[in-house]
């Protein structure tokens, strides 16, 4: 059988998953470099910005738990298929659309393909390879949707630098996801095993729920993506209330063809956020081998927090290296939260997946809360929001009791 045989050596499916997730990687997190193009050509307030992350990401509070669901129900490939069907329509709209509600009501859609393709994604990987490796794998998953986060404002910058739209971004990222679809649609998914399909009984979850590992885990996921994104959002806007930098491409000019379409320092700190998070999820499985996994997300949550608050009290260059380095610490925290919680119940991962997938629904309510304290008393006690969710974070580390060995 297909899963006999994918516990024996990797499964090309998790070659693909990768790409998958670089894509998406990409599309989710250049939002933060969005938002303040989007501020200027609309003339909206911090606030109003930050609602469109809101629109993203509220779609993990609606859709984590069905999808979960219906994994258990149906298996992974219908999910993972629709998934990228739904950013590959969403991502198109965008390209075309020309107000700010319709931006963000595509944004949202773009938002349920994400979900979807995650909630059935992060189980699926334990399926592709040796059980044992699936904290790594996962890590090294996620680590590539970090390498596509890191691009997102380089391709920005061109974008804008060559005299085109911004929207013009959501037209390449639509081609990605085309191909992408293509490559799932031509793999072989694990067969399942005979009679593992569960009918869907919405009674496990207020069951699931009141367990206190999944509970603890389900919001330190809320805590942990409510900290990441409601501090890349806002990198730029930082810089540019505090700092007094913008992230302005100015286009090419002669003998600066490269440093002319190179993104300014707010961006290019976003940039290297995502950059050196994916870094992190690739070159951790070392610090995993000799630690262990729960010795690492002690270290990895309480460095975090350290570097955002550097990064906030901070002068300039300080700034901008407290916010790289918080995104290198931050790397492998969402899928060491998340990998301890399915470890722990391995016969509801769907449900289990789709409970912790709903909570990433934190980065739909933290950015627009980071940005009303902006609005209100600046930038710097705003990120005191993204330091108090780190803080949990750091606690869940020390006292969580999901299983890791």
């Amino acid at each position: 059988m297909e899963r006999a045989e994918s516990r024996q050596s990797p499964s090309r499916l998790l070659w693909v998953l990768f790409a998958a997730y670089f894509t998406f990687g990409m599309i989710t997190n250049v939002l933060g470099v969005i938002i303040p193009v989007v501020i200027q050509e609309y003339r909206i307030s911090l606030f109003a910005a930050g609602l469109l992350v809101f629109a993203f990401y509220i779609s993990y509070g609606f859709f984590s738990i069905p999808t979960g669901l219906l994994m258990d129900r149906f298996g992974a490939r219908p999910l993972v298929l629709t998934g990228v069907v739904l950013m590959t329509v969403g991502c198109a709209a965008v390209s075309l659309a020309r107000t700010y509600s319709i931006v963000a009501a595509m944004i949202f859609a773009v938002g349920v393909g994400v979900t979807v393709l995650q909630t059935a994604g992060n189980p699926l990987i334990e399926r592709l390879d040796r059980p044992g490796n699936y904290h790594r794998n996962l890590t090294l998953t996620i680590g590539f949707c970090g390498i596509g986060a890191f691009a997102g404002p380089f391709l920005l910058a061109f974008i804008q630098g060559t005299g085109q739209p911004w929207r013009r971004l959501y037209l390449y990222f639509a081609a990605l996801c085309v191909a992408v679809l293509g490559l799932l649609a031509l793999s072989r998914f694990p067969d399942r095993e005979p009679g593992s399909a569960q009918a869907v009984h919405l009674e496990r979850i207020p069951r699931l729920l009141r367990n206190p590992i999944v509970l603890s885990y389900s919001l330190g996921v809320f805590f942990y993506v409510g900290a990441e994104v409601g501090t890349a959002s806002w990198i730029v806007k930082f810089f540019e209330r505090v700092h007094g930098l913008h992230s302005d491409v100015p286009g090419p000019r002669a003998g600066r063809l490269v440093t002319g379409l190179l993104p300014a320092l707010p961006a290019f700190t976003v940039s290297m956020f995502w950059g050196l998070q994916g870094m992190g999820r690739m070159v951790s499985g070392a610090a995993f081998n000799k630690f262990g996994s729960r010795t690492v997300l002690r270290l990895y949550a309480l460095l975090s927090l350290v570097c955002l608050v550097f990064a906030t009290l901070g002068p300039k260059n300080v700034t901008a290296a407290g916010f790289a380095a918080c995104g290198f610490f931050t790397s492998v925290l969402i899928t060491l939260i998340f990998s301890g919680a399915i470890h722990t119940f391995p016969a509801n991962e769907g449900s289990v997946s789709g409970i912790l997938c709903t909570a990433a629904a934190g980065a739909a309510l933290i950015p627009p809360a980071v940005g009303w304290v902006g609005d209100h008393f600046g930038m710097r006690a705003a990120m005191a929001i993204p330091v108090l969710c780190l803080a949990y974070v750091v606690g869940l580390s020390i006292w969580g009791k999901a299983k890791y060995e």
